[in-house]
């Protein structure tokens, strides 16, 4: 199976071998058979080498949804202000989650609509949009292994215990995700729409239907983690306590850039796409280019939003 056809970049080699799992006993089996494995799950934000990857990839299918009693640690008051819990499994589609729950009428994701790929995913790399990420109300996570509270999976900007691939001893060797709990709160569902149709609209314009582009490539820097040096230098792009990569990238002059089949829109700095027919290795090194300018002239390392398979690091 090449890699190319299954990860929305639409890049990537062969695969040794590769296999859909629907149930949570299929990946136990194939776990127990394969200790060298990748598990994915829509292959949204995924940048896979040309030469592809030497183990087991494993597509996570694993769907459905339930909803559940507000539960909260602080006893039973809490309940008033709280609509419930919603249950999912990881390999559910995210925007699957999102439209669910602004049909139950439960606030707190609704902006994460549009985002591609699956919950998974999405908690692996604890997505976010427009002020809202998807650790917010995340109750607690079931593992291969064990379940996690959310302060256990020590979320951080797009960031997770899962991505660092911590190994603490309770966990075990691999901390699957495979059912995520949500506390959520109620609202109005024509409300709960009306937020996600506008913030969709937004999306469309920045990342046009059928776009082969994994979403913004590096991180946003958190402003309180620069030194005053370098606060000095770019203070006047802070937003929100964060610093956009983005305006870093264009100060550079990435917009407009290509490389073979790879381009950088020329709308955002930081927005890689692949016209189509693109290589991950030109789609590698237009982005190193900039992140070692970037570097050179701000003194910043900016870091890949997005998964690096069988890749070295940029820096």
């Amino acid at each position: 199976m090449l890699m190319s056809k299954i990860t929305t970049l639409s890049i990537g080699g062969p695969a040794k071998d590769f296999k859909v799992i629907h149930t949570e006993q299929e990946l136990i089996d194939l776990v127990k058979k394969n200790p060298d494995f990748l598990i994915i799950g829509g292959g949204s934000n995924l940048l896979v080498s040309d030469e592809g990857v030497d183990k087991l990839v494993i597509k996570n299918d694993i769907i459905g949804i339930s909803t559940s009693k507000a539960i909260h640690p602080r006893g039973e008051k809490m309940r008033l202000h709280l609509g419930g819990g919603i249950s999912v499994k990881s390999g559910t589609l995210l925007q699957d989650l999102v439209d669910y729950s602004i049909a139950h009428g439960f606030s707190g994701l609704q902006k994460l609509t549009g985002i591609p790929g699956t919950v998974g995913g999405a908690v692996f790399g604890n997505a976010g949009a427009y002020g809202q990420t998807i650790s917010d109300h995340i109750l607690e996570i079931k593992t291969l292994n064990s379940v996690l509270t959310k302060k256990e999976c020590k979320f951080s900007y797009r960031d997770s215990i899962f991505k660092k691939n911590e190994q603490a001893p309770s966990f075990g060797s691999k901390s699957i995700i495979l059912e995520v709990t949500f506390q959520l709160e109620n609202a109005e569902p024509a409300e709960l729409k009306k937020e996600a149709e506008a913030v969709l609209a937004k999306r469309l314009i920045k990342y046009p239907l059928g776009i082969k582009c994994p979403g913004s490539f590096f991180k946003n820097i958190i402003a309180e983690t620069l030194t005053k040096e370098i606060l000095d230098k770019v203070s006047d792009k802070i937003i929100y306590g964060k610093l956009p990569a983005g305006s870093l990238l264009e100060e550079v002059g990435a917009k407009g850039d290509f490389l073979d089949n790879i381009y950088i829109a020329d709308y955002h700095a930081n927005l890689f796409i692949n016209k189509g027919g693109g290589s991950a290795r030109a789609f590698y090194n237009l982005a190193k280019k900039y992140a070692l300018a970037v570097k050179q002239k701000f003194g910043i390392s900016l870091e890949p939003e997005v998964q690096l398979i069988n890749l070295p690091p940029l820096q």
